[in-house]
């Protein structure tokens, strides 16, 4: 790109400009593009993380509304020179601007392991013809293989889901045919107070205090007399 490829894009109104990693060192034109205030997306294949912070710190001094996308300069690039492990990185950082992938391997699986690791932006290049004369058309997507890395971020996107851990409403069946409750593993008298060795955890019908709760049972008054293999339901105690 140049200085004046730059001012057409600015006039026309384009929502952000892209600088390829072919420029992500020509820091005359990345100066100028963040004076314009217009978002960025700066791509830094063929950079060093010198060069990567010296991007973030010209940039920063105009604004924050942009994002560095991790890249391999390599068409098509082999895996073992992805390392996406910079998208971490990047993110540790750069903590308070948006991180991405932009990537020329051949398959659609590592990208959507970048969205797995954080990423916010995925760049890859299209064709209609991977046999078409070029330098990247053989690691380019075909438009079927867009939508299913599409289809993929996006189930894959479902599947990252909450920090939360949970029952879900999904695992009920499968909880209430296996999970395992408390039962009494001999017969004892009212009064007693339950002791390691009272007690066993099944399968069991109806469900009673949930086997992860056995720790809190033990010292417990039994005010019925229980049978073996009962479940242990709270109205059992004292």
């Amino acid at each position: 790109m140049d200085m004046k490829s730059l001012e057409f894009l600015v006039e026309i109104g384009v929502p952000f400009v892209k600088i390829g990693s072919g420029d992500a060192n020509n820091f005359l034109l990345i100066e100028e593009a963040a004076r314009k205030s217009i978002p960025l997306v700066i791509s830094t294949g063929m950079q060093s993380f010198e060069t990567v912070k010296k991007i973030y710190n010209t940039v920063s001094k105009y604004h924050k509304d942009f994002a560095l996308l991790h890249c391999i300069s390599a068409y098509p690039t082999p895996s073992e020179d992805i390392n996406l492990r910079v998208l971490k990185l990047y993110q540790e950082e750069f903590p308070d601007i948006a991180i991405g992938y932009s990537g020329h391997e051949l398959d659609i699986d590592i990208s959507s392991a970048a969205v797995a690791l954080g990423s916010k932006i995925i760049e890859r290049h299209i064709t209609l013809d991977k046999q078409q004369k070029g330098t990247d058309h053989n690691c380019s997507l075909e438009p079927r293989e867009f939508k299913q890395l599409v289809t993929n971020i996006r189930n894959l996107e479902k599947a990252l889901g909450q920090s939360v851990k949970k029952i879900q409403s999904s695992e009920m069946a499968c909880y209430e045919k296996l999970g395992k409750t408390i039962v009494y593993s001999k017969h004892l008298l009212k009064g007693h107070s339950i002791t390691f060795g009272d007690l066993d955890i099944k399968v069991a019908e109806p469900r009673g205090i949930d086997g992860s709760k056995i720790d809190s049972i033990y010292g417990k008054i039994l005010n019925k007399n229980i049978e073996k293999d009962e479940s242990l339901q709270p109205t059992h105690l004292l």
